[in-house]
């Protein structure tokens, strides 16, 4: 095995050797932050340079992140803060909506696919307007379809703590969007939030 290289930007001095636990960091990482900043940004190779700028100022401050409690958690917002302001920077607006609406499978199998569009985009509307732990829970467990322990080890939270945000992000998505709870006993995450 390799060992990762972060890219280097133009006119920026040679990075030093990368400690192993930041490079076993990345490797487990990256894709997932790929997956997330594409949404975001539109553009696949957008995305993984926007990521690779961030891993290399997450590697300028590595030692601070292993000082905090959840490192996970502190790459996490680092790199969020890098993406919206990648986004800003070549004036685009978040674009999960959009690109998530037309990539459900749902659409593209519907009796009435204008209906399932506009269900859809209500939908992913709603998530948008989610306060940001429970965006972040919602779309990395159901728009990106990562599993309860790998969206709490992304975050760098437990999972106790991502069934609580994504069951209030449920029930918030549920008000939102004008569905009454469903009757006969608990359901399945997925089938609660693929009801919306």
């Amino acid at each position: 095995m390799t060992e990762p290289v972060l890219p280097r930007r133009a006119g920026v001095a040679p990075l030093a050797p990368l400690p192993a636990d930041f490079r076993a960091f990345h490797q487990m990482y990256r894709p997932a932050y790929v997956r997330w900043a594409e949404l975001y940004l539109g553009n696949r190779e957008h995305a993984e340079e926007a990521v690779d700028h961030a891993f290399e100022q997450l590697a300028a401050d590595w030692a601070e992140a292993l000082r905090v409690d959840s490192p996970a958690g502190f790459a996490w917002a680092a790199f969020k803060r890098h993406i919206v302001e990648t986004a800003r920077a070549r004036g685009r607006r978040p674009v999960v909506m959009d690109t998530a609406a037309f990539e459900t499978e749902a659409l593209h199998n519907a009796v009435d696919p204008i209906g399932e569009l506009e269900e859809s985009l209500s939908l992913y509307q709603a998530i948008s307007e989610l306060p940001e732990r429970q965006h972040d829970v919602i779309v990395l467990r159901y728009c990106i379809g990562y599993s309860t322990e790998e969206t709490a080890d992304i975050l760098g939270l437990t999972v106790p703590g991502v069934r609580s945000t994504a069951r209030y992000a449920r029930h918030r998505l549920k008000e939102t969007l004008g569905i009454e709870p469903t009757e006969g006993g608990e359901r399945s995450q997925r089938e609660e939030v693929g009801e919306l």
